[in-house]
């Protein structure tokens, strides 16, 4: 299906293709709204038993960090740094008498990066027929793609964050297709969970974050949805997980801002050891084509945890380029989990990049991590 999907949307831009890919969002959204009305008319006619009560969750990651990178000529860069992600979550659910569940989350920066204070925020209602969500996050792809397993912190994009970009594509969330939409405002449906399949849908009316109203179509990509399933299971003692997905957006008009993409991951547990990756494929209309690729491995017993893992990326820097960007970056880590919700931990790291036709760029550097979640 994911196939058949793609096939609609690589042929050129002309008015059939754009017609088609205008109905197919059509198509979502109105499927979603009748969704909504299955799930939603049960639940009108019971009453939750209380208000939704509101708790307080969040976390505090900080990262120092000293590192021995290469520099362009005029720069001077400080062998030295510090990265903080401070959030703060208000979350709450009520379940009503019929067994709809009813939740509500907001996620709230609490520090001052890019002067924007709600993060995300979100409503979602469960119920027998699956589960429908509405607000400002990342589509469901985000939940399912197993980036990767890790033991210090969350994602490579921490190294991405740490070392100076030399190359047109960032690291930052390029595995899911939150690199395409944010966490802008959308609709989505998840299937329930039968014999551990699950199949999610999303669909953005633009992939702007914050966007309040009607927009104009002729300066912003729009009309993007998403379609991605994920498997998990065991298999011969071993838990096993398997996802993939496909995304698609409407370029602004007149432009080539559209996207394409599809990603597929997987994850195998067995004891302590932890084996997975991913892989995505993104051809936008620009024709800045892009693949991306993570496999790693950790191995936990008790507080102590120790891991490995590779991440790399090839994209043009022009149009149908023979020469890529390249990005190649490799870690080791350890951690320990000091009492539960808090981890330390360690990370040795090297970042190679070549930018297309200009010098190599190797970085490495140790960063120390500790992870709170309360």
């Amino acid at each position: 299906m994911i196939r058949m999907l793609r096939g609609l949307s690589i042929s050129q831009w002309d008015d059939d293709t754009v017609t088609i890919r205008f109905q197919i969002g059509e198509f979502l959204a109105g499927a979603v709204i009748l969704i909504i009305g299955l799930i939603i008319e049960p639940a009108a006619t019971a009453l939750a038993a209380e208000q939704i009560k509101l708790s307080v969750g969040g976390k505090m990651e900080q990262y120092f960090f000293i590192m021995d990178a290469d520099q362009l000529p005029g720069e001077n860069l400080n062998s030295t740094g510090a990265l903080s992600d401070v959030e703060v979550y208000f979350s709450g659910k009520a379940v009503l008498d019929n067994g709809v569940e009813i939740s509500v989350k907001m996620e709230l920066e609490a520090e001052h990066k890019t002067g924007r204070d709600a993060d995300e925020q979100w409503l979602e209602i469960k119920s027998a027929f699956g589960k429908l969500r509405i607000g400002e996050t990342e589509g469901f792809n985000h939940n399912y793609t197993y980036e990767g397993p890790y033991v210090a912190y969350e994602d490579d994009e921490i190294i991405g964050r740490a070392v100076p970009r030399r190359i047109a594509i960032g690291a930052k969330e390029v595995l899911t297709f939150e690199r395409f939409t944010g966490t802008a405002f959308h609709v989505g449906y998840e299937t329930p969970t039968v014999a551990g399949f699950t199949i999610g849908a999303n669909y953005f009316p633009t992939t702007t974050q914050g966007e309040d109203g009607f927009f104009d179509k002729a300066t912003i990509d729009n009309n993007a949805w998403e379609v991605s399933g994920a498997w998990e299971g065991d298999v011969g003692g071993r838990t096993l997980g398997i996802a993939a997905g496909y995304f698609n957006s409407q370029s602004r008009v007149a432009g080539n801002d559209g996207e394409q993409a599809w990603n597929i991951s997987a994850e195998v547990e067995a004891g302590g050891f932890t084996l997975g990756g991913a892989y995505i494929h993104s051809t936008p209309e620009d024709d800045l084509d892009s693949t991306a690729f993570s496999l790693g491995a950790t191995y936990e017993i008790g507080p102590l945890g120790l891991g490995a893992s590779y991440f790399r990326i090839r994209a043009n820097a022009t149009p149908n380029a023979l020469a890529q960007d390249r990005l190649d970056q490799g870690k080791i880590e350890a951690s320990y989990v000091l009492v539960r919700g808090i981890k330390l931990g360690v990370t040795g790291f090297w970042a190679g990049q070549e930018p297309a036709g200009g010098p190599d760029f190797n970085d490495i550097g140790l960063i120390s991590s500790a992870i709170l979640r309360f």
